[in-house]
């Protein structure tokens, strides 16, 4: 047996022992379980006649602690009364859902804010029932537990007492008894009272899902209706009749049932509005703070322009979601909406340069806050439809024009085809609301000005964004940490990465969804993105976990980087460990922590390791047919990490050629040659084949200057100049004396060699001229000569020369 087999047997046979011997111990363990479990089932026995007494005294104890536990039990009257207030909470959204009813204008907003109020009264009873429903529990195990006693006592006093028998027996057992019972008497006028509040809450329960099933029902029949129903075409004589029918007193109905906000809602969310003033007020102060600087900064001057604008404007956005649930008032709406709107516009004002797109962004803000109003005021139907054909045909003019301006002005090709397409939209609603598709029409404007005007938002909102990361990275004193020196660029662009899918993919993406009607509300919409998926055999492969995983392993790969540079610029630099071992010592940690990143995100997925099996074993048979040089290159890559043969800096001499070494990467390593190429080379050719490493020792290399001189020229000067001459070079080393040979006698000259050591490996070309520049003043100072090629050609002068021009003609065999 061959060395590397039998020390393969060493370690294979004590893993393989300790295995089975480990799997022998649970067995047994297991088996000693079992065995103890039926033991302790058989030892259960019925108490003797010196149990009994003890029992019953524990029991009276026992008494007692229920007496204060059932004397804390939640206060039910508390309940009725919160029941009470949502019941006649409700009395509202009955009677909206009545009057829509009754004028059969079920517009999707109305039905949409009326499914909120009602969901968000079933949160509050939920929440509310929570602590009722977890007292009944409780009362209901203390009743199961005395009541399974009762059954105790009962065998108990059947087995050992008789009549005639034990006087004093019987009188513990009667005792026993009562206090049984006494607990009972407690415990069970508790659950009716209980009970009782529970009963009338299921009655409010069911007047909430009344409701809410009544409303979904409406909202799917307008669903269905967006194609199907149609109103009086525009310039029939029906549309204009309803203008004397009591289209004016639906105006000032409309006026009268304004919803204004009230003390509920702030509430509910006194929070959010605290949360937007604060944040507001953060901005504003920063931006103040900060004016001159923005000032002298020509992508961030808009802020310093507007520094109120820039605030509520970031508030109001980052707010905005909290403000979608809860049935808010279409009033407060209408404020966030102007809030939020001239903010936005005041902004884009001073950013935007093109007075077309400055133009647009005014419009759409208009049109967003004048529609909230229109919601706001309860403007009939017939009105509505007059302005959204208005708006549609100044929309659509606007739109040609912009789009024309744009080509002129040769801007990008995407915002005339926006703009294309927006006109297009806007000739559908005029078609629409003509022919008497209203309910067409009412959704494709809504659902077009709400989603340009969300997408525009958030749009200078990431913005904004990327502005404050900017700062934090280049303006904050975070800039000085040692970890950003060379990575601020990097590291922030893989944040703002981060910040704008997070906010694209998981807030913008769902309200778009939410506002074209896909979803009923925000958090569904949410939700029902995040649930999308496909089965993968019996794993269901959603949205969220692809999500999930992709952050994971993202994260994984930033906190490498971060965790790199600590390691190399902070920890092992102080250690003073050298170059080559801090990168090696970085790619390994790398590998370490991108490997537990991807195992991190097959667990998300939902993939067990023991089920990944067949998948190792299919890519065991692609390695062995087609991955053979990948992973000999990936093997190789990790020998050149371990053993260290060349590491990054290092030169190296392959082919021929000197180059250094810039990165071991995990299939092939990235050398540069002194000609500024980056040169790949395969780990595997850096294992197998020779390489000449300059510098794996040390960086001191040898060179060899030969010199030849006249013939005639006195050799002690020679080597004495040679020899002044590498001392005289700050570049060659002291610690090894330059050594000048006299090799031997040429052709043309005597032959020397002036052998020097060169601290540093990247200094051996400049030494050498220098060298070479220092050897000819020397030598021309000292009247050496430095010998060349000479040829004597002797001419016999007595006979006169002949010259002869012979003209060959070349002949080739052929054979």
């Amino acid at each position: 047996m061959r060395l590397p087999a039998k020390k393969i047997l060493l370690v294979v046979l004590p893993m393989a022992v300790f295995l089975i011997s480990s799997y022998v111990l649970a067995q047994e363990q297991s088996q000693g379980d079992q065995i103890s479990d039926a033991k302790r089932e058989l030892s259960v026995v019925v108490p003797d006649l010196a149990d009994i007494i003890p029992l019953a005294t524990e029991l009276s104890h026992r008494l007692l602690v229920l007496e204060n536990k059932v004397t804390g039990v939640l206060n039910v009257s508390a309940f009725g009364r919160e029941y009470a207030k949502i019941e006649a909470d409700l009395k509202g959204p009955a009677g909206q859902l009545q009057r829509l009813k009754d004028s059969k204008d079920y517009r999707f907003h109305k039905l949409a804010e009326l499914r909120e109020q009602i969901e968000q009264k079933a949160e509050v009873f939920e929440e509310i029932s929570k602590p009722l429903n977890q007292a009944i529990r409780q009362l209901g195990a203390w009743r199961k537990g005395w009541r399974a006693e009762k059954k105790r006592w009962n065998e108990l006093q059947s087995s050992h007492l008789k009549e005639g028998e034990l006087d004093q027996l019987k009188s513990t057992f009667a005792k026993a008894n009562d206090t049984i019972d006494t607990a009972l008497n407690l415990i069970l006028p508790k659950l009716e009272v209980m009970f009782s509040v529970q009963q009338k809450g299921g009655t409010v329960q069911a007047k909430i899902n009344a409701l809410a099933a009544e409303v979904d029902s409406l909202t799917l029949v307008e669903h269905r209706s967006i194609l199907l129903d149609v109103s009086p075409p525009m310039f029939s004589s029906r549309y204009f009749s309803q203008f004397r029918l009591g289209v004016w007193y639906a105006v000032q109905k409309g006026l009268d049932e304004i919803s204004w906000p009230d003390r509920q809602l702030f509430d509910r969310l006194g929070w959010a509005v605290l949360l937007q003033v604060f944040l507001s007020l953060v901005v504003i102060i920063a931006v103040y703070r900060n004016r001159q600087v923005l000032n002298d900064s020509k992508r961030w001057r808009f802020l310093a322009a507007r520094p109120f604008s820039a605030g509520l404007f970031f508030g109001a956005i980052a707010t905005l979601s909290f403000y979608q649930y809860g049935g808010i008032p279409d009033t407060w709406r209408l404020l966030n909406s102007i809030v939020g709107g001239i903010s936005f516009a005041r902004l884009a004002g001073v950013l935007i340069e093109a007075s077309w797109k400055r133009q647009f962004v005014y419009g759409v803000m208009i049109v967003l806050i004048i529609t909230r109003l229109m919601y706001a005021v309860n403007l009939p139907l017939p009105l509505f439809r007059l302005y959204t054909i208005l708006i549609a045909l100044v929309g659509l003019l606007f739109c040609l024009r912009w789009a024309g301006e744009s080509c002129r002005l040769k801007n990008s090709s995407f915002c005339s085809w926006s703009l294309r397409l927006g006109s297009f939209f806007f000739a559908i609603i005029i078609i629409a609301q003509l022919w008497g598709k209203e309910g067409l029409a009412d959704y494709l404007f809504v659902s077009l000005i709400l989603s340009i005007a969300v997408v525009l938002s958030f749009m200078l909102f990431t913005y904004m964004i990327r502005g404050g990361l900017e700062w934090v990275f280049h303006g904050s004193p975070l800039r000085r940490a040692t970890l950003l020196h060379g990575n601020a660029e990097a590291i922030m662009r893989q944040v703002t990465l981060l910040i704008d899918l997070a906010i694209w993919g998981l807030v913008v993406l769902p309200t778009i969804l939410w506002i074209w009607g896909v979803y009923s509300n925000l958090a569904g919409a949410t939700k029902g993105l995040l649930v999308l998926g496909f089965n993968l055999g019996s794993q269901r492969i959603s949205v969220g976990l692809l999500l999930t995983s992709a952050g994971i392993l993202y994260g994984s790969f930033l906190i490498s980087r971060i965790l790199q540079k600590l390691l190399m610029d902070e920890v092992l630099v102080r250690r003073r460990v050298e170059r080559g071992v801090r990168v090696s010592i970085g790619r390994l940690v790398h590998y370490v922590l991108i490997f537990a990143g991807f195992s991190l995100a097959l667990l998300t997925l939902g993939f067990e390791f023991t089920k990944l099996t067949i998948l190792l074993s299919a890519l065991g048979v692609g390695i062995g047919f087609g991955l053979q040089s990948i992973v000999n290159n990936f093997i190789s890559g990790l020998i050149l990490l371990f053993e260290r043969p060349v590491r990054v800096g290092d030169i190296i001499e392959l082919g021929g050629k000197w180059a250094e070494i810039k990165r071991i990467g995990l299939r092939a390593t990235t050398v540069r040659s002194f000609d500024q190429a980056d040169i790949i080379i395969p780990n595997a050719d850096l294992v197998t084949n020779q390489v000449t490493n300059w510098t794996l020792s040390n960086r001191q290399v040898r060179i060899i200057i030969p010199v030849g001189v006249a013939y005639g020229s006195d050799v002690p000067l020679v080597m004495e100049t040679l020899m002044a001459c590498a001392k005289a070079n700050s570049k060659v080393a002291q610690t090894y004396a330059p050594q000048v040979l006299f090799l031997g006698f040429g052709e043309s000259s005597l032959d020397f060699e002036l052998r020097v050591w060169i601290l540093d490996a990247d200094d051996r070309l400049v030494a050498r001229s220098e060298l070479h520049q220092e050897i000819d003043r020397s030598f021309r100072k000292a009247g050496i000569v430095i010998a060349f090629p000479q040829r004597d050609v002797h001419l016999d002068g007595t006979k006169p020369v002949e010259i002869r021009v012979v003209s060959e003609k070349l002949t080739t065999d052929k054979k």
